[in-house]
């Protein structure tokens, strides 16, 4: 199952050093950028849907801070585990 177009960024706050932000670069490539409070950084590019799907899902069901183009997604609202992409992708979509 692809990622909706409607979701173009997705950022997460992993740690408090480390933060993902992924942005789709085409349909079903995504761009992870990798930031850290030490100042370093990394990028990651042509990553497919199928990873980021279940790094968000990841980091849902272990209620990390994440904020996604359309705003948002408190995770402590959402009843876990989140089982599937699918499952989380109608939790995000309006």
């Amino acid at each position: 199952m692809y990622i909706s177009s409607e979701i173009k960024n997705v950022t997460v706050q992993w740690t408090e050093i480390c933060c993902h932000e992924y942005q789709r670069i085409s349909r079903t490539k995504w761009r992870i950028d990798f930031h850290y409070r030490c100042g370093a950084e990394m990028t990651l590019d042509d990553i497919s849907d199928d990873l980021i799907q279940c790094l968000i899902l990841g980091a849902v069901n272990s209620r990390k801070d994440i904020q996604i183009n359309s705003g948002p997604l408190h995770a402590d609202t959402v009843e876990l585990p989140v089982p599937d992409w699918r499952a989380l992708q109608s939790l995000i979509l309006p």
